[in-house]
């Protein structure tokens, strides 16, 4: 039961755009003929989420897209997420259903992670060059 679990979560995070090859392998990705260091993109949704539909596009691509999305208030965050990208900036962004949307670019060589926050009725996104401690 353990060993099915364990193979059942493996096989939603590496699902998608969160283990695309060579992505997050390090290798160089060719982009416009050109070979650049692929980068990771982590986006932790933290404070505020309770019972929402949570989406994000990275460049207009969905990478997520989740419902029932609550913060646990015991560490401050409701999910989280990485992201290959290969570009010096992306547009990230963020929308709740039936609420608010944020877009901002994101220079992931300088900024890697990014905090979200849903805190009275608007959506915060922090670029930050670590990542935020868990509370």
């Amino acid at each position: 039961m353990r060993r099915a679990l364990g193979l059942a979560v493996l096989a939603l995070l590496c699902s998608g755009q969160a283990c695309p090859s060579g992505g997050l392998s390090g290798k160089p990705v060719a982009v416009n003929g050109k070979a650049r260091q692929a980068m990771t993109l982590r986006v932790r949704l933290g404070e505020g989420f309770q019972d929402n539909t949570v989406s994000v596009r990275v460049d207009g691509k969905q990478v997520y897209d989740r419902p029932n999305v609550s913060t646990d208030l015991t560490i401050s965050r409701a999910d989280s997420f990485d992201v290959a990208v290969d570009g010096p900036s992306v547009q990230l962004e963020v929308a709740v259903q039936g609420g608010p949307t944020v877009r901002r670019a994101v220079e992931p060589a300088q900024t890697p992670f990014v905090e979200v926050r849903f805190i009275d009725g608007a959506l915060h996104l922090l670029p930050l060059p670590a990542e935020p401690p868990m509370l």
